[in-house]
């Protein structure tokens, strides 16, 4: 066993997925498993996503996809990011269903289809108002002129992102809701299209999101999309982060703890030593500010959080290889990625994401 693991509780997951699923009633939902599912193992998730009714898989870009491609899946495979020139042919190869807008190389796509002698799926992202990618409403009708003259681009559908779905103040979210109706309506045809709206926050709080197909990200792993908006879902969190203890030793009242001496002893008092850093993903940002659970009990952080190591300050009942939590549960005591995410001035989805380098063991039990 590692010194230090991230335990992700796929049986958790599940539950998550099948509440999500009594919620949506009869929509399908994609697992988003970008970023390596959030930081919880992308292979892992995505298998058991399937078996529990997802239709396919989301990804940020073709390389996902690719590796899902060659961890055995031939799901479908949903790329939300826009793809470059030279990753085409990987995408077209994977038969990834890839996005294209008023901006994309189609010339270099359409290329790499008939040199490989394939059909590609494509999905036509809308810019409704996120201004980060896709066609507005008003333009996609010349677009559709001009992708009528590439034979091997099939239209699959048309997926939109809402900027502010998550806040209490839906309005804005209405808005693009009725911007993306105005592009549909421009499509000859709806039949046989999917239609893609909603993500986590669509998914809990805006039913007129979901059309066909909807995107879960951040649900499906447990947190709520965001601290502004009441998640009512019964879901759980999947993920606890696991150390232990190498090093304890008693600094004295007026010496200081780690680098920069940020931090100066009031009294004498046990400091512990645990080997999980800011290269770990745990956030530097936590320094002096974020605690620890061993014994469980609350241990707060002392000092700097260094690249590979952090101190906490211990009772004396510690020692070195006791068992450390710094995201999860230990008996009663929880400690949240929410709760770390606000004292670190973050979101819980840049934290999960950043823990990269810890090994995952993975529990599950259909």
């Amino acid at each position: 066993m590692p010194v230090s693991y991230m335990e992700i509780d796929l049986r958790a997951f599940r539950h998550n997925l099948r509440v999500i699923r009594s919620h949506l009633k009869n929509v399908p939902a994609l697992a988003v498993i970008k970023a390596n599912a959030y930081g919880h193992g992308a292979v892992e998730c995505l298998r058991a996503a399937l078996e529990e009714g997802c239709v396919g898989a989301a990804v940020a870009r073709v390389e996902e996809g690719r590796v899902v491609r060659a961890s055995g899946f031939d799901c479908p495979v949903y790329v939300l990011g826009l793809p470059l020139p030279e990753e085409m042919s990987v995408g077209v190869n994977e038969e990834l269903i890839l996005p294209v807008d008023d901006t994309t190389n189609l010339e270099a796509l359409e290329t790499a289809a008939s040199a490989l002698k394939k059909m590609v799926e494509v999905m036509l992202p809308i810019d409704t108002g996120m201004n980060r990618i896709g066609t507005h409403a008003k333009d996609l009708p010349a677009f559709l002129e001009k992708l009528k003259k590439y034979p091997h681009l099939h239209i699959h559908g048309l997926f939109t992102h809402l900027a502010t779905a998550d806040a209490k103040n839906k309005s804005k979210a209405y808005k693009q809701l009725a911007e993306f109706e105005e592009a549909l309506s421009a499509m000859p045809s709806l039949e046989n299209l999917v239609i893609s709206a909603a993500s986590s926050a669509g998914v809990v709080d805006i039913p007129e999101s979901w059309y066909n197909l909807v995107r879960p990200g951040i649900i499906q792993y447990g947190p709520s999309p965001s601290n502004t908006m009441l998640n009512y879902l019964d879901l759980k969190y999947m993920m606890t982060v696991v150390s232990h203890i190498t090093h304890v030793q008693v600094v004295h009242k007026g010496e200081t703890v780690g680098y920069g001496a940020t931090y100066t002893a009031g009294k004498d008092m046990r400091i512990a030593t645990i080997p999980i850093g800011y290269a770990d993903g745990y956030p530097r940002a936590l320094s002096n500010k974020g605690a620890v659970l061993i014994g469980e009990k609350r241990c707060p952080i002392v000092g700097r959080i260094c690249m590979d190591q952090l101190m906490a300050a211990v009772d004396d009942t510690v020692m070195p290889g006791d068992e450390v939590v710094l995201i999860g549960k230990q008996g009663d005591e929880e400690i949240k990625v929410d709760e770390l995410a606000e004292l670190a001035g973050t979101i819980h989805y840049e934290i999960l994401c950043g823990l990269r380098r810890i090994p995952r063991i993975f529990i599950d039990e259909k």
